[in-house]
């Protein structure tokens, strides 16, 4: 229960990031003051308000599960799967690059957090 419930978490995480990133294309010409000026119809984006509801659904799992598992074991391994989720659905979805450097960075830090979960 433990891994399908990170796992879940973290992919709430990463669909937020990204539909967060989709609404806010929108806006990426403005200025600061402009921004500012826009914030309420950001806001209410359908992307964004969608976003900001994965974040709640992410949240509460994330202290259903932290009231079951150490911190310490919990977070790398959301952290880690999140990278991972951003880089391949920021590439699948907003058609952003992918380096090979950055693929063998998230390997590494992959591959990091299963000796650490393994070992402890």
């Amino acid at each position: 229960m433990k891994y399908s419930l990170i796992a879940f978490v973290a992919t709430i995480g990463v669909s937020g990031q990204i539909l967060l990133k989709r609404g806010l294309n929108a806006y990426s010409n403005l200025k600061f003051e402009n921004f500012i000026t826009k914030i309420f119809s950001i806001l209410l984006d359908p992307n964004i308000l969608l976003a900001m509801s994965f974040y709640v659904i992410g949240i509460i799992g994330y202290l259903f599960l932290l009231s079951k598992v150490e911190l310490t074991n919990v977070y790398p391994i959301c952290t880690s799967l999140t990278f991972g989720g951003i880089t391949f659905f920021g590439w699948l979805f907003l058609h952003e690059s992918v380096s090979f450097p950055k693929i063998l960075g998230i390997i590494l830090i992959a591959a990091g957090i299963m000796l650490i979960e393994h070992y402890s």
